[in-house]
């Protein structure tokens, strides 16, 4: 053959104790969520909502100074836009990358730094 010959063969067996006898969504999804306890899910939620609330106070301040709308208007978009930044940044997190935005302020490119080397602390920690 085009391998090398093996020198020792070893004669291991796996062996799985509860082989998977459950296909419902709950097992489904715990198996998913096991790697992190939910303390820990608590802090990815926390940290995910936390970028999202600092992109949305980063790339605002201008547009928010110049803004003569009513407080409800105001509030209504600011609602959108953070509903956005946070599915925005949980897609980020599910996807372990960000998007490269040119045009962003340093401050933003600075959060998105911080965002990207938690996503790769997570992500290698849950592999």
């Amino acid at each position: 053959t085009t391998f090398t010959v093996p020198l020792l063969y070893d004669k291991t067996v796996l062996v799985i104790p509860k082989p998977g006898q459950k296909s419902n969504l709950a097992y489904e999804t715990k198996k998913v969520l096991e790697p992190f306890t939910y303390g820990l899910w608590g802090v990815v939620i926390a940290v995910t909502v936390a970028a999202a609330l600092l992109s949305v106070w980063f790339s605002d301040r201008e547009m928010v100074a110049k803004s003569k709308r009513a407080w409800k208007k105001r509030r209504a978009a600011y609602f959108r836009l953070i509903l956005d930044a946070i599915l925005e940044k949980g897609m980020f997190f599910c996807s372990a990358g960000i998007e490269q935005d040119t045009g962003a302020s340093l401050p933003y490119k600075v959060l998105m730094f911080g965002f990207a080397f938690f996503i790769l602390i997570a992500v290698s920690a849950y592999v």
